[in-house]
């Protein structure tokens, strides 16, 4: 069976997006002695639209027929597909919301294992992890943020921990590996790495942050000195602030924060120079 990661070369990579180039740097109080980062639209940048548009593409049927085509499947099984797909996940989210878990975080690689057999396919000649990679890539490729790979050195180098507070799949590694051009596990720290899929359960969910406070009290850091950086105010900012955490929103473009959330909080930063000059790091 071909590595599923194959699938990741037929994309290309495009050029770094560029950041705001001014925008204010913050102070940070304690200075963090842990930063997570959000990935999509904080570490990577979408290639189309707002939030909204990326919002809309990622659910229409376009990226599911063209990987239904990709993999010599009909077009008509692609429409399918995309049917089933949120189905699927509106069914486990209801009954997961039954038991309590909200948002419930779905294993990706699962449904799309049912679909292609259901499909009259052969999971084990058509990789499922591979098809949804694919679906994934199509439905939202990504670009790195201008300074974000040279911020995690530098921010690494400085002795200050670094982790992931990301809704994600068994995917988002490898793209954000990929995109960034790094390797993850040499910039984050595995107990500072909190993926959805790996948890059940996604952000907003009061549980998420709650285990990012529990870890940081459990490795003997006050959940203070935990700092979020993220570019949604729902997902990333109030829910880490509710739980003691400090947290910036990263404003790095127009693709990255919906309109109207500028003007309902701060702290924020606009670019990663500005997050290396707020935690006291110089950036040449």
């Amino acid at each position: 069976m071909a590595d599923w990661l194959s699938i990741l070369q037929e994309f290309k990579i495009d050029e770094p997006a560029p950041t705001r180039p001014r925008g204010p740097v913050p102070t940070l109080k304690p200075n963090p002695k842990v930063i997570l980062f959000d990935v999509y639209g904080t570490l990577v940048c979408p290639q189309v639209g707002d939030l909204d548009e990326q919002v809309r593409l990622a659910s229409g049927e376009e990226s599911f027929i063209a990987t239904a085509e990709r993999f010599d499947f009909s077009k008509e099984t692609g429409i399918k597909w995309h049917k089933w797909f949120f189905e699927i996940i509106s069914s486990e989210h209801r009954e997961e919301e039954k038991k309590g878990i909200a948002p419930a975080e779905v294993q990706v690689d699962g449904i799309w294992t049912g679909m292609i057999a259901r499909a009259g396919g052969d999971p084990t000649a058509t990789p499922p992890r591979m098809v949804a990679a694919y679906r994934e890539w199509m439905a939202n490729p990504v670009r790195p943020f201008s300074g974000a790979a040279e911020a995690l050195f530098k921010l690494k180098r400085s002795g200050i921990m670094l982790g992931l507070a990301s809704n994600s799949q068994f995917y988002t590694l490898p793209i954000l590996a990929k995109v960034l051009g790094i390797e993850p596990e040499e910039c984050f720290e595995p107990e500072l790495t909190f993926l959805s899929f790996h948890l059940g359960f996604s952000k907003p969910s009061p549980y998420f942050f709650r285990l990012v406070r529990t870890r940081a009290l459990n490795l003997g850091l006050r959940p203070e000195e935990v700092l979020v950086v993220g570019n949604d105010c729902e997902n990333d900012i109030l829910p880490a602030k509710a739980h003691g955490l400090q947290a910036l929103l990263f404003w790095g473009n127009a693709q990255s924060v919906r309109k109207g959330e500028i003007d309902r909080i701060g702290p924020l930063v606009t670019n990663y120079e500005a997050l290396l000059k707020a935690c006291g790091i110089r950036s040449d």
